[in-house]
C-alpha cells in the first residue's frame, strides 16, 4: 500500500529535481523527504531517482512510475473533493435514539417536518427508556440527568410536569385541594417520569416543599401516552408532561384538570446528545432543527425565566 506523502515527496522531487526546495515546499525536513522517497522505493522494490549531492534525478523507473503518481495524487484530492462535499451537504444518513416518550408524541413530527425540508437525508429512528452509554447513534434525544460517556450532552431546556386528573375523576371523587389529600387518591402511576423510589417532591413558592408517597404499580410501560389514556379514563390522579396536556386540550378541552395547580414538580432535563468533534452538515442541521423545536415543548432554558404553558407551545 503506498503512503501518499511517499508519493507527495516523490512528485515534488521529480518536478523541482531539487532536495531543498522540495523540502521547503512540502514544509519538511530535507531527511524526512529522502526518508519518505526511500521508503516509496522500499515498497516499489527498486530505486527511482538518482542521487547527485543535492539534486535528485529521475532514473528509467521513477520516469516510468511518476504519471501514475501523478494520477494518484489527483485521484486522492477528488475523493476529498466529493467527501467534504458530503461534509457540507443535507444528505445522507441520520441515526437517531429518542426518549421513548417522546416517540408517539412530539417528537415524530419533528423528525417529519425536517425530512420534507431536506429529501436526501434519511432517518434511522431507535427508541430507549433506559440511556445506554454504548449507544452509537449520530444524536440521541434525552429527558432527565445524564452521566459523562464520551459524547457532547448539550441541555435544551427544561421540561416541566404537572398532576393531572379528568373530568370523570372529579365527577366521580372531586379534586383533592390540598397535598396530604393526594395520598388517600387513586393513582395511576405506569409511567415514572421521576424516579423516586415512592416519594415524590412538591413545591410552593409560599409554602415550601412536601415529600407525597405514591403507590406502587403492577403495571409500567415506557410510552407515556399508556399514562395519559388512564388518566383521562377517570382511574386516578396521575402525572404528566404540560405539553402534552396542552396538545390534548386543543383537541379535548376540559378532558384533563390540573391538581393543585400551585404545586410544582421537579423540572426534567431534556439533553441533545451527539458526538464531540467536526459533525457532518446534515447533524448539524438537524441538531439546530431540534433546538428550535425543543423550545416548543420546555417551559424553562438556561439563563432566562420560565416560559408560560401558552408561551412554549404556541
Amino acid at each position: 500500500m503506498y503512503d501518499l506523502n511517499d508519493i507527495q515527496s516523490f512528485v515534488m522531487v521529480m518536478e523541482t529535481e531539487n532536495l531543498t526546495e522540495s523540502a521547503r515546499r512540502l514544509s519538511v525536513s530535507k531527511s524526512t523527504l529522502s526518508r519518505r522517497v526511500s521508503h516509496l522505493e522500499s515498497v516499489l522494490g527498486q530505486p527511482l531517482l538518482l542521487r547527485h549531492s543535492n539534486k535528485m534525478q529521475a532514473n528509467d523507473a521513477g520516469k516510468a512510475f511518476y504519471p501514475f503518481a501523478r494520477k494518484l495524487l489527483e485521484t486522492a484530492r477528488q475523493s476529498r473533493k466529493v467527501l467534504e462535499h458530503l461534509q457540507d451537504s443535507v444528505s445522507g444518513e441520520i441515526d437517531v435514539t429518542v426518549y421513548s416518550s417522546f416517540a408517539r408524541s412530539w417528537f415524530p413530527g419533528e423528525m417529519l417536518t425536517f425530512a420534507e425540508q431536506h429529501p436526501e437525508v434519511s432517518f434511522q429512528l431507535h427508541t430507549a427508556s433506559v440511556l445506554d452509554q454504548n449507544c452509537q447513534s449520530d444524536v440521541m434525544i434525552w429527558l432527565g440527568a445524564v452521566s459523562d460517556f464520551g459524547m457532547k450532552a448539550e441541555l435544551a431546556g427544561y421540561l416541566s410536569c404537572g398532576l393531572y386528573a379528568s373530568e370523570r375523576f372529579q365527577r366521580r371523587l372531586g379534586i383533592p385541594d390540598n397535598v396530604a389529600a393526594l395520598e388517600h387518591q387513586p393513582w395511576v402511576n405506569l409511567h415514572r417520569l421521576y424516579h423516586t423510589d415512592g416519594e415524590l417532591k412538591l413545591s410552593h413558592p409560599q409554602k415550601g416543599s412536601q415529600i407525597v408517597k405514591l403507590p406502587g404499580s403492577r403495571i409500567l410501560s415506557d410510552q407515556i401516552g399508556m399514562q395519559m389514556e388512564a388518566i383521562v379514563s377517570g382511574h386516578g390522579i396521575g402525572i404528566l408532561p404540560d405539553y402534552m396536556v396542552h396538545r390534548r386540550e386543543r383537541h379535548h378541552p376540559g378532558d384533563l384538570i390540573r391538581v393543585l395547580p400551585r404545586w410544582t414538580l421537579p423540572r426534567l432535563p431534556l439533553y441533545l446528545i451527539y458526538p464531540y468533534g467536526q459533525l457532518p452538515r446534515r447533524i448539524q442541521a438537524f441538531l439546530q432543527h431540534m433546538r428550535q423545536a425543543s423550545a416548543a415543548i420546555v417551559l424553562a432554558k438556561p439563563g432566562r425565566e420560565p416560559l408560560t404553558i401558552a408561551e412554549a407551545t404556541d
